[in-house]
């Protein structure tokens, strides 16, 4: 495939099932009252982003690598991580900004569930396991932060990951909210970006994700 059509198709393709996911939401809400606000966008996420990745890694477009992770490889990103979201809520606390009004309906075990494993599976699956392989053509683009390089596709990747987080504002978000969660999603998305192109493996931005989300959780907790 032609490289700019590939990067072009991925960025498409991704804001389109964003779209699609929307009209998941609605058609299940209609059906199922019961589940939360904003479950039934990430169960089309998810359905959709493994239909993408199985075919476009079939005709061997994309290269969707993911498997076992050794233990001291992930003190780094889960370190990063947690840093990252205790920086998040003290500003938070600064900004006196409210919860997120759907979280705060939730039960803990739906939170554990929709929240903690299937929102971070789906976005990730779509972000860093479609999105970001799409965009490999562009790898060796990039800039150095130190000893760190983060290449265009996981700037690219989590930029439009922390911008998806603007839908929150459908939720009754206010938007001081939502800025803080777009922001801190673009630096969550580099992170798990950068571990998935480090390591070559998926299973680091999916630690690095649920991590975040679980991590959230509990620090919501303790300060409620």
């Amino acid at each position: 495939m032609n490289k700019k059509l590939k990067i072009f198709l991925g960025i498409f393709i991704t804001f389109i099932v964003l779209v699609l996911s929307s009209g998941f939401e609605i058609s299940i809400k209609s059906i199922i009252d019961f589940i939360p606000m904003g479950v039934g966008s990430q169960i089309g996420i998810l359905i959709i982003s493994i239909l993408l990745i199985f075919i476009f890694s079939k005709k061997r477009i994309i290269e969707f690598n993911f498997g076992k992770v050794k233990l001291q490889q992930l003190i780094l990103p889960i370190g990063l991580t947690v840093f990252l979201l205790i920086i998040s809520q003290i500003i938070s606390m600064v900004l006196k900004n409210e919860g997120h009004p759907v979280a705060v309906s939730m039960s803990i075990v739906q939170k554990l569930f929709f929240i903690v494993v299937l929102a971070s599976l789906d976005e990730e699956l779509l972000f860093r396991g479609f999105l970001q392989n799409m965009l490999n053509p562009i790898k060796s683009y990039g800039i150095n932060l130190y000893k760190i390089r983060l290449s265009l596709p996981v700037i690219i990747s989590g930029i439009l990951f922390g911008l998806m987080h603007f839908a929150l504002i459908g939720t009754g978000a206010s938007f001081r909210f939502v800025i803080q969660i777009v922001i801190s999603g673009i630096f969550l998305g580099m992170i798990a970006g950068y571990f998935q192109e480090k390591h070559n493996n998926f299973t680091y931005a999916f630690i690095v994700h649920i991590t975040a989300n679980l991590s959230g959780l509990i620090i919501s907790m303790i300060f409620e």
